[in-house]
């Protein structure tokens, strides 16, 4: 488990969680898109795992929901990372950029899934992950 900015201690105990603001379905669907930066087109394909972890560090203090949400795409943008760099070795030894699209067409599909959730204010679930982040 990797936690570099904790969360500080709840003050009010009501156990009721309030619906997510504007703001936060935004940060929240941000997560989630950064999925479409694995497009090979464009040059910044390393975005895709660092924007999440970045709305997931601030998230931790502000926002459980944003939490939750870049939590969730954190770890799948980490489970597309290691496959495009799987595609790419076995496309460089099959001689065929087929294999990145299919990475890229798979995160980005579930990004857009995921977030349109985020927007809607709907819990997030990837259907495989790996569980870096908890």
């Amino acid at each position: 488990m990797l936690t570099l900015n904790p969360k500080p201690a709840k003050e009010d105990g009501d156990g009721q969680l309030k619906p997510p603001t504007q703001a936060e379905k935004g940060f929240a669907a941000m997560a989630h898109l950064a999925g479409l930066l694995w497009i090979p087109l464009l040059p910044i394909p390393g975005l895709a795992l660092i924007v999440p972890f970045i709305i997931l560090q601030f998230a931790r203090v502000h926002s459980e929901f944003v939490e939750q949400h870049a939590m969730q795409a954190a770890n799948f943008q980490l489970l597309m990372g290691c496959m495009y760099v799987l595609a790419m070795l076995l496309g460089m030894a099959l001689h065929t950029p087929a294999l990145i699209w299919w990475v890229t067409i798979v995160s980005s599909a579930f990004g857009l899934w995921e977030g349109a959730k985020a927007i809607n204010g709907w819990k997030s679930k990837y259907p495989l992950t790996l569980k870096l982040f908890k």
